[in-house]
């Protein structure tokens, strides 16, 4: 399994910690998935975001087997 990066902090995610994913389709199309460690990076992301309704889903990553 690939190692993940939070988006705005840059810090690794690791394997089985909950992931922070921008609920808003634009932010999770094509290659560009935005994946944060944590809610107070997503927040720092809602400013240049400019979202009408921004919302975030936590997401657990299952542990490498």
């Amino acid at each position: 399994m690939a190692s993940m990066v939070c988006t705005t902090c840059r810090k690794l995610i690791g394997i089985g910690a909950p992931t922070i994913r921008c609920a808003v389709a634009s932010c999770n199309t094509g290659r560009m998935k935005l994946r944060f460690c944590s809610v107070a990076c997503w927040e720092k992301h809602i400013p240049t975001a400019r979202h009408r309704k921004a919302s975030y889903v936590v997401e657990d990553r299952p542990e490498q087997s």
